[in-house]
């Protein structure tokens, strides 16, 4: 019985892994199964480099905890001084500092380092425990946690040397102590609340206390609160009863706001000398932390009080004012109670539960709580604590603040149901909620457990565009571990996961990662020298040198790993970089991708497939060796290819290797960095076994060596009866 011929060729495999598609649906391009390969640009699929430590790598001077949390972030503008910026680690309850300008990395350790346990609050459980939030403003860096009081951290670019204050937010009292139902009737006898109030409305002040006296007097009880006192003045500024009770002020509740308070101690009685008020703590402490605005916003308490309060700073002068969180002008005033613009507040929004995260994007500030998102925006795009408008983004929140990714300001976050992000309408610019795994990757990402979830760091890499989120696998023992990878290529739009392979015994790890943009600058000191060349030295014989800034270039843009050495249970730095493909230099790791159900246009048939043609690059940099021991390819590629038939799980045929080269490249001895290959393409023609009514191929790294898959062609036999 003749067959007919068809052929299929694939030249792009770049839609990567998907898990939401039946056998029988499944889409072109991508893979049913893949770990530890890269999506390139240009249709290509390749190997990932293996993780390895800096070149000339630095430990540091900390040993890293391993029952205390470890996080990083950066500080951008150090000092005020533009591409100046910090990695920021924390381990335990201590802060250290790295400067980005210079490789390696991991030696650019500055001698300073925070301690946060003079931050804790009473009943904190310690600052090692709960991982910080930080946001760079002015050149400042402000550090929250809940279990410490917020502080601030100031460089000193001329001494190298940093300071640390910290900040004690400061609201204007605005609630009301005792029952404001009655507050439109005298009090013969008033409580200590009414007294407190009476006071806070601005009967208080020589003038103001003046006024309460005389009314009391006159009628042996506390005024009604329906109207301020200078309301009964006379022309000559003195209060009169007898003005004062032509206004008519009906159940009308006059304003207050007179006292600024703590917001987490608000001793009322020391603010208003009426003995006798107890003290209202607030025992949590804010989580998360942004720069908005020329302010800085404050969130995240858990306490039944204020977990909906979101506190925002004055436009800051000095990060001195960060906690001024209140409106300058006394409410109570009777000439200058105006809210000004540029004033501190308070916004609530009351049906926010648990808010990890505050971003800022564009005119807008985006709080993510855990039960959904909120856009807080300014009316006309300029944020004023005169007017704002809030409006729910989202019901789907965050559950871990680590997971947020800013990919040039549009958030990517983790949610208990998938990943996500806000799309913007073209004509309104609204925001609104997308689930990016539902249709891809949701299995994936339901099988990752809780623990996995909650220790996941985030990272965007800004040069290939591609957001990378680490995480620990399942079931996780050792703290701060991550050794997966799961990373989203904006550019194809594809998911695809890595996996690092840990060393025999004690294994080396990631602890976080980085993104380094390569634009780094620092102070140099600069020796100073007469037109002659003679060197310049004061009158008492010191040297005369120049400090200044410099823009360097030392750096490569590149997603830099923060890791644990575990010989000496110290941090270093290391990148995905190394072409032994050997993670650590001696883990083996298999890269491969499963291509999806071919049926070749027909469900019902039987074929068999005779011959595939594989289209690689080649990736060979020069030789190693010498004439004697011979010479070995540098960076030799590699890849075996398997069929599978009939949705079966075992191949159905032998690996075979595709990357097959038609010439021996000659060895130039005195020139082994050159790789004499006369074609850019490497093509191989395979032929395969097996039958079977679909098939599907699978691609698979050897150890040790590269690849680069540009493409594949199968050509197909079908019988014309079954």
């Amino acid at each position: 019985m003749p067959q007919s011929i068809t052929q299929k060729v694939v030249n792009t495999f770049v839609r990567g892994l998907i898990t939401e598609a039946g056998e029988l649906t499944f889409p072109e391009d991508a893979s049913i199964d893949e770990l530890n390969c890269i999506l390139n640009r240009d249709g290509a699929r390749r190997r990932r480099l293996a993780v390895k430590v800096e070149e000339g790598n630095a430990l540091s001077t900390f040993t890293v905890s391993t029952t205390q949390v470890f996080t990083s972030g950066k500080w951008a503008s150090v000092g005020g001084t533009a591409g100046l910026e910090f990695i920021v680690v924390q381990t335990g309850p201590y802060l250290y500092f790295y400067n980005t300008s210079t490789e390696p990395y991991s030696a650019q350790q500055k001698s300073f380092s925070v301690d946060m346990t003079s931050f804790e609050h009473t009943g904190s459980a310690g600052a090692g425990t709960v991982r910080v939030q930080m946001a760079s403003i002015n050149g400042d860096l402000v550090v929250v946690s809940s279990e410490i009081e917020p502080f601030y951290i100031s460089y000193n670019k001329t001494a190298d040397t940093i300071s640390t204050n910290q900040i004690s937010p400061k609201t204007r009292d605005f609630d009301w102590q005792g029952d404001t139902d009655t507050y439109y009737e005298e009090a013969p006898t008033p409580s200590l609340e009414r007294q407190y109030d009476t006071a806070n409305a601005g009967w208080i002040g020589e003038k103001g206390l003046d006024a309460l006296s005389k009314y009391e007097s006159n009628n042996s009880a506390y005024p009604p609160l329906t109207h301020p006192w200078y309301s009964g003045k006379d022309a000559a500024g003195d209060f009169k009863q007898a003005e004062w009770r032509k206004v008519f002020g009906g159940t009308t509740l006059t304003g207050n706001g007179h006292f600024i308070l703590d917001f987490f101690a608000k001793n009322r009685s020391a603010a208003s000398g009426i003995a006798g008020i107890a003290t209202e703590f607030e025992l949590t402490r804010f989580k998360a932390v942004a720069a908005f605005a020329g302010r800085i916003f404050y969130a995240g308490l858990t306490s039944a009080e204020n977990s909906g309060k979101i506190l925002f700073s004055k436009q800051l002068d000095s990060i001195r004012e960060a906690g001024k969180c209140h409106q300058q002008n006394d409410p109570t005033s009777e000439y200058f109670s105006d809210l000004l613009a540029t004033d501190g507040g308070v916004i609530i929004i009351p049906d926010a539960s648990n808010i990890q995260k505050l971003h800022t994007f564009g005119p807008s500030l985006f709080v993510f709580a855990e039960n959904g998102v909120w856009q807080i925006s300014g009316v006309d795009d300029v944020f004023r604590a005169t007017e704002y408008s809030i409006s729910r983004v989202s019901e789907i929140g965050i559950t871990n603040p680590q997971s947020f990714i800013s990919v040039e300001g549009v958030p990517f976050w983790w949610s208990k149901d998938g990943i996500h992000t806000l799309a913007f309408d073209e004509v309104s610019a609204k925001p609104r909620e997308q689930n990016l795994t539902l249709g891809t990757i949701q299995t994936f990402f339901d099988a990752i457990d809780g623990n996995a979830r909650l220790n996941c760091h985030g990272v965007y890499d800004n040069a290939n565009k591609r957001l990378h989120w680490f995480f620990p696998n399942n079931n996780e023992t050792i703290v701060n571990k991550k050794n997966r990878v799961l990373t989203l290529d904006i550019a194809v739009q594809a998911f695809y996961p890595w996996t690092i392979a840990d060393s025999d015994g004690n294994t080396d790890y990631i602890l976080s990662a980085e993104y380094i943009n390569a634009f780094g600058s620092d102070f140099i000191n600069l020796d100073v020298f007469t037109s002659a060349g003679d060197d310049v030295v004061t009158v008492a014989g010191d040297d005369v040198v120049v400090n200044q800034l410099s823009q360097l270039s030392q750096a490569n843009a590149n997603i830099t790993l923060l890791t644990l050495d575990r010989a000496s249970g110290k941090m270093t730095m290391g990148l995905f970089a190394g072409i032994d493909f050997l993670d650590w230099g001696d883990a083996n790791y298999s890269s491969y991708a499963e291509a999806g159900y071919d049926f070749i246009g027909d469900l019902v048939l039987k074929k068999n497939s005779p011959y595939i043609q594989v289209y690689l690059r080649p990736t060979e940099e020069g030789f190693t060796g010498s004439e004697a021991l011979g010479y070995t390819p540098i960076r030799e590629s590699s890849l075996l290819v398997s069929s599978y038939w009939d949705f079966r799980k075992n191949t159905s045929s032998s690996p075979q290797q595709a990357y097959r080269l038609k010439y021996m490249p000659i060895v130039d001895a005195g020139e082994l960095a050159s790789w004499n290959y006369p074609e850019n393409i490497v093509t191989t023609r395979l032929k395969t076994r097996g039958r079977g009514r679909n098939m599907r191929l699978r691609f698979e790294s050897e150890q040790g060596k590269d690849f680069v898959l540009l493409g594949f062609g199968v050509i197909h036999a079908a019988n014309s009866r079954y």
